[in-house]
């Protein structure tokens, strides 16, 4: 409940009216309160549109799962979810986190409407068959793409048994491109697979699902959109961007952006940049020297330069916090402190990120 409203103060003890000889030639005490009884009502039914208003929020959580991805999307209604990527079996507590995000989000509810395996990787699908197992999953979306290795072999056999038994519908990426899935009211979600129509794309990171999110509370609110872009790197950028149906270009100009691969500086090209054009960035990946991250060693410096160039120019929707961020310099070898850019996040110095939309306005939270 909001402090207005909570500090509206309770109606006291009836007052005993005097007679309406007592004051004559002016109203009666009751007459001369309605004003104010009538003000205090409109006052109210305000501050209780307000909250409930307030209440009527998209909210998404960047789960800081270190050198991974995770996201919940929870819909204005509180009971209907999905999950994008699950984060790394290997990184260290990054499955401790996943669990616990998962846990105080989700509280006592079982249930994920969608959950999206983004491509095969460890450091997406860490968890998945966990959650497959301890959640009633309604949809599970992958990229149908195979990948030789025991947490992917793990998952597929789970996702096969729950998807013969009925319990869950399967819908593959790579044919299933542009497919649109309505989650709840103004909430639908959009597939974007450029490796589904090229044969140029080979890499796993390249074969990611991209996942558009929409939210629309009013027919005549423009809304507001992320994109999610799993592990994309330049070659799937330049695919979306030059040789995917006109429909699907248009539909990486969005709001909020995931930031691909983590950081790295194979991903996020200028271009791509661009065309997103994002109000808000969010990048998920690990420490400095830990775990897996000690060989990837993202994010890259020169990847927070390109989006420290894109806000320069262009407003943040929310100013991030003037906190430096360590990132590896390929061409020094080096990791060093890069000065942040205005809207952009890491969730390795901000923890796990929210944001909150009511289709117009951003709000952004750190758990740091």
């Amino acid at each position: 409940m909001p402090p207005l409203l909570r500090s509206v103060p309770r109606c006291g003890e009836p007052m005993k009216p005097f007679p309406p000889s007592a004051f004559p030639g002016l109203l009666s005490p009751v007459a001369a309160l309605a004003p104010w009884r009538a003000l205090r009502r409109w006052l109210l039914v305000a501050l209780l549109g307000t909250a409930a208003a307030a209440a009527e929020k998209l909210r998404v959580q960047f789960f800081d799962v270190g050198q991974g991805d995770a996201t919940l999307i929870t819909c204005p209604d509180g009971r209907h979810h999905v999950l994008i990527d699950s984060g790394d079996n290997k990184y260290p507590g990054s499955q401790d986190n996943l669990r616990s995000e998962l846990s105080k989000a989700l509280g006592a509810s079982k249930q994920i409407d969608v959950v999206v395996a983004s491509h095969p990787h460890s450091d997406h699908i860490g968890g998945m068959e966990w959650v497959l197992k301890n959640y009633s999953v309604r949809t599970y979306i992958d990229n149908g793409r195979p990948a030789e290795t025991t947490t992917w072999g793990n998952l597929d056999r789970e996702r096969k048994r729950q998807v013969k038994t009925g319990k869950l519908t399967y819908i593959d990426g790579k044919k299933g491109s542009l497919t649109q899935i309505k989650v709840c009211d103004g909430v639908v979600l959009t597939l974007i697979t450029p490796s589904a129509n090229t044969t140029k794309l080979s890499d796993p990171n390249d074969q990611s699902v991209g996942v558009r999110l929409d939210y629309q509370p009013l027919k005549n609110q423009r809304g507001a959109s992320f994109l999610f872009v799993g592990d994309m790197e330049e070659a799937a950028e330049k695919v979306w961007l030059d040789a995917l149906a006109p429909e699907a270009r248009k539909l990486v100009d969005v709001d909020v952006l995931k930031v691909g691969h983590h950081g790295s500086d194979t991903s996020s090209s200028v271009p791509f940049i661009n065309a997103a054009s994002p109000d808000l960035a969010f990048v998920m990946c690990g420490a400095q020297g830990v775990g897996t991250n000690i060989r990837y060693q993202h994010p890259r410096a020169s990847t927070l330069r390109h989006y420290g160039d894109w806000f320069k120019t262009h407003p943040a929707a929310v100013t991030a916090h003037d906190v430096p961020i360590r990132a590896y310099n390929a061409e020094t070898k080096r990791w060093q402190p890069v000065e942040r850019p205005a809207g952009l996040w890491a969730s390795v110095v901000d923890g796990t990120v929210t944001v909150e939309t009511d289709g117009t306005r951003f709000f952004v939270s750190t758990a740091k």
